[in-house]
């Protein structure tokens, strides 16, 4: 089985036992990662949920013996029902016990789910899922454009039987992104805030979907406006409202790439005030002034190296054992310098 497609995403994870008997849900955004991960253990469980038939092998689990992974999915229910294996860890472990498992499928008495953090095109995990027959590979990425009105439609109105207000939706645009389970958490809160008929500008204010959400952009544009004595309070307080550093890295590059995506157009020779209404989804009104002008300092090649920097970040939380919050808020003062440099 290839890759699956972001489109065909969830729609995998709902049906997985389906059409595969092995799962790889990784990316660099945890909590969707977690929420798709919730999608596979329905589809598999369904109503029948039995903590018996559902085992959980955590990163060390594995190292210390991959053995057990084999063991485990090769195990049979001793009351009968389906069966779920989890496991994350290491591409060596991982790869050498699935490797086995995979060599004699009609052995398998479990579904395989395995989770990971951002795998890059060379990883052996991610290569062996793609190629593999049966071995459906996710990649879960932050919401972006594309992906967050869907969010937001499913959510309030498919769920909720919501309607909701164009300027309410792009108030929602702007502050959701970086944790599928910040966003959908939010989003659940305004439903319960609401509760029938029409979600308004109004609400999303008075909701206060998450005091730090609606404080983010002040972090951001205390970044890339290089206000450095406001990025380091704006950050404490980020901090102090329980906001994930990897979230606000991921909200920070969704920021850049908006700076980039108006450096490409004016690059190509659209004005700057085009390019800004171009966005999409577009800006929210309180928002566009201050982006606007923040805008001409930013042009493609300053983006582009602030957002290399952002990526370096998040590589080094992933692979060294460097404190998180150490690591973001350096790198959040070296894009604010990057601001100031003529």
């Amino acid at each position: 089985m290839t890759k699956i497609s972001a489109g065909n995403a969830d729609s995998f994870c709902k049906t997985a036992p389906r059409s595969a008997r092995f799962a790889l849900l990784y990316g660099p955004d945890r909590g969707l990662v977690q929420a798709r991960a919730g999608l596979v253990r329905q589809a598999v469980f369904g109503d029948e949920y039995d903590p018996m038939n559902h085992v959980k092998l955590t990163a060390s689990e594995v190292e210390t013996d991959p053995v057990r992974l084999i063991d485990e999915a090769r195990s049979l229910s001793l009351m009968g029902g389906p069966r779920l294996v989890e496991a994350s860890g290491a591409d060596a472990d991982l790869v050498r016990a699935l490797t086995a498992l995979i060599a004699e499928p009609e052995m398998l008495s479990a579904f395989v789910l395995v989770t990971a953090d951002d795998l890059n095109t060379r990883s052996k995990l991610r290569v062996l899922a793609e190629k593999t027959d049966g071995f459906g590979a996710v990649a879960c990425y932050a919401d972006d454009a594309r992906t967050i009105p869907v969010l937001i439609r499913g959510v309030l109105e498919e769920q909720h039987g919501l309607t909701v207000t164009p300027d309410a939706r792009q108030a929602l645009a702007q502050q959701l992104g970086g944790d599928r389970a910040l966003s959908l958490g939010a989003l659940e809160k305004l439903a319960l805030y609401v509760r029938q008929g029409e979600v308004t500008l109004e609400d999303v204010q008075a909701c206060a979907i998450d005091a730090a959400a609606l404080e983010m952009d002040q972090l951001l544009f205390a970044v890339t406006a290089g206000d450095g004595a406001r990025v380091d309070v704006e950050f404490d307080r980020q901090l102090r409202a329980g906001t994930d550093p990897n979230a606000i890295l991921a909200m920070l590059r969704l920021h850049l790439n908006r700076f980039m995506a108006v450096g490409i157009s004016v690059s190509e020779g659209q004005p700057l005030s085009a390019a800004v209404g171009a966005l999409r989804p577009p800006l929210f009104f309180k928002i566009k002034d201050t982006f606007t002008a923040q805008a001409r300092n930013w042009p493609l090649d300053r983006s582009l190296k602030a957002l290399d920097r952002v990526r370096e970040t998040l590589v080094s939380i992933r692979q060294t054992g460097a404190p998180v919050v150490a690591l973001t808020r350096q790198c959040l003062f070296d894009v604010t310098l990057n601001s100031k440099q003529v």
